[in-house]
């Protein structure tokens, strides 16, 4: 945990009666998660209140003074007593390389301050165990239509700030795994406990603080950002999307609509047309926050993986080569993708998402359409994050912006 000492001066209600001890120098400090880098506290006050007499010594900002473990108040010539003490203020801070901050109000009651117990300690918990962005919902299966076909242009991911404050999303990349989770094979070098191997990277973009996410709020990710039920009236209206996935297609073919919402910043895309995600979920999906530039990614997180190719009798070494890899610590959360029949392993390391979870429970299950994935809620209606999606996520449920 980071202390944050407080220091600053008072305005108080003095005693009438002499004989009250007075405690020289009364300290207050105030303890934040150790795992909130660059704190730093703003638009401070404290309030003190002594409980018999009702005295009240306020003091504002301009005097606290930081510390080698956050932040120290220090009060001169309070009378012993019993109070109830305050601090309020604005913390700005980085988490796992996300920046964020909240506004604080904590609160001690009936404190006895005395000159052999001068400290007061006020413990800020401004970060939940399930907190941070987390995928709530991905829609990978697309609509059925009128023909008894199926449309995939609908497509979304939702990410979610499950903290209880406001973090900022830029820099954060959606990624979908190179290798399938429907074909295993021992490739060479295996890097699964430290990196996760992706064949797509696509970006918010921002300055570190342009895309803020309030808690409890999300941001949605069209593939495309159109108004889809003008072709087809069982799919979606997407217009409202916070972001889009868009690819410049080298084949006049496949073009992909340039809808309404901001694009993505597009890292790398396997595919030279119109990237979309797996329509049966053989891929699995994660987003991170990207730590580097694009150019030092794309030149120094790259590399080739050897497999042996077995069919039959037949077998031959092959290689797969230009593959992107993530670092797991720059992972903020995953989820393994794939279906009962044909499935064959995680392409996720365990740390990250130690289960799984699906659309459709045979290979091109026609009952998939208009399905998706969504992460479960809790009592209290935080999104449950154990790092298995087997128990964290609602498979085959109705997709929620289908209406």
């Amino acid at each position: 945990m980071m202390m944050l000492a407080v220091g600053m001066t008072m305005v108080s209600c003095k005693s009438d009666d002499d004989s009250i001890p007075v405690v020289p120098v009364t300290s207050i400090s105030l303890e934040v998660p150790a795992n909130l880098e660059n704190a730093v506290l703003s638009s401070a006050s404290a309030t003190l209140t002594n409980v018999n007499t009702q005295a009240v010594h306020t003091a504002a900002g301009d005097r606290f003074v930081k510390t080698a473990k956050g932040y120290s108040l220090n009060v001169e010539g309070l009378e012993e007593g019993t109070y109830n003490v305050e601090v309020r203020g604005h913390l700005d801070f980085t988490y796992n390389g996300i920046r964020g901050q909240k506004d604080i109000e904590l609160r001690s009651e009936n404190v006895k301050i005395t000159a052999d117990a001068p400290t007061v300690s006020l413990v800020a918990s401004t970060f939940t165990a399930q907190g941070g962005f987390v995928i709530s919902e991905i829609f990978f299966t697309g609509t059925s239509t009128d023909e008894g076909g199926s449309y995939s242009g609908d497509q979304y991911i939702i990410i979610t700030n499950n903290s209880d404050m406001t973090l900022y999303a830029d820099s954060i990349a959606l990624l979908e795994s190179a290798f399938l989770t429907t074909q295993k094979y021992d490739y060479t070098p295996d890097l699964m406990s430290e990196a996760f191997s992706v064949q797509a990277c696509y970006m918010i973009p921002g300055d570190g603080k342009s895309v803020p996410v309030e808690a409890g709020k999300s941001i949605k990710i069209a593939v495309n950002a159109i108004n889809h039920k003008e072709s087809y009236h069982k799919s979606i209206d997407q217009s409202d999307a916070d972001f889009e996935i868009y690819d410049e297609s080298t084949n006049a073919k496949f073009t992909d609509p340039d809808g309404s919402a901001p694009n993505l910043d597009k890292w790398y895309c396997y595919t030279a047309t119109v990237y979309q995600f797996h329509s049966r979920g053989f891929n699995s999906m994660a987003i991170a926050k990207m730590r580097t530039t694009k150019e030092d990614w794309l030149e120094n997180y790259v590399y080739d993986a050897k497999y042996m190719f077995v069919f039959g009798d037949f077998s031959k070494e092959m290689t797969k080569k230009g593959i992107y890899k993530v670092p797991n610590s720059w992972i903020l959360d995953g989820v393994n993708l794939s279906v009962e029949s044909v499935r064959e392993w995680n392409v996720l390391d365990a740390s990250i998402d130690a289960g799984w979870t699906y659309c459709g429970k045979v290979d091109k299950d026609e009952t998939r359409f208009n399905k998706s994935v969504i992460r479960k809620q809790d009592a209290n209606g935080k999104y449950i994050d154990t790092n298995n999606s087997t128990n964290d996520f609602i498979p085959e449920a109705t997709a929620s912006l289908i209406k």
